[in-house]
């Protein structure tokens, strides 16, 4: 049996993926953008893959 554990990775991954739908969410609401992919889209997408993973090393993996 290993000592590492899944649910760091899990953790990370589950984080990212909220921090894009977060990230969406907000861009939606605080803007009116067209449907189309474009510059907004990269930073939906790039802010909330970034606040998902400050989440995970802020929050869950500090050291004391």
């Amino acid at each position: 049996m290993t000592k590492n554990s899944a649910l760091p990775t899990v953790r990370l991954i589950a984080l990212i993926i909220t921090g894009i739908i977060i990230g969406n969410l907000a861009v939606t609401l605080l803007t009116d953008r067209p449907t189309g992919l474009g510059i907004d889209e990269l930073i939906a997408f790039g802010g909330g893959a970034a606040l998902g993973l400050l989440a995970e090393y802020a929050i869950f993996r500090r050291h004391p």
